[in-house]
């Protein structure tokens, strides 16, 4: 059965803390398996959501990044 979701994530605001635990383990398995994006691919998210930069150093705050050759 499929659960009812009564929150919808918006970009810029926090989750409700039981949906918070569940993405920061998904994220971190996921980090694990494949590394962290860099800042482009970050970049690149924003852009096509149609949202402002927030800046590097917020971003690097806010999520795991690779320091990779991609980074701008």
């Amino acid at each position: 059965m499929a659960q009812r979701r009564d929150f919808e994530p918006q970009p810029g605001v926090p989750l409700p803390p039981e949906q918070k635990a569940v993405a920061d383990q998904l994220l971190a398995e996921s980090v694990a398996d494949i590394g962290a994006p860099t800042l482009v691919h970050y970049r690149d998210v924003y852009a096509n959501l149609g949202l402002d930069w927030p800046g590097d150093a917020e971003i690097r705050a806010l999520y795991p990044v690779a320091d990779g050759v991609l980074s701008r």
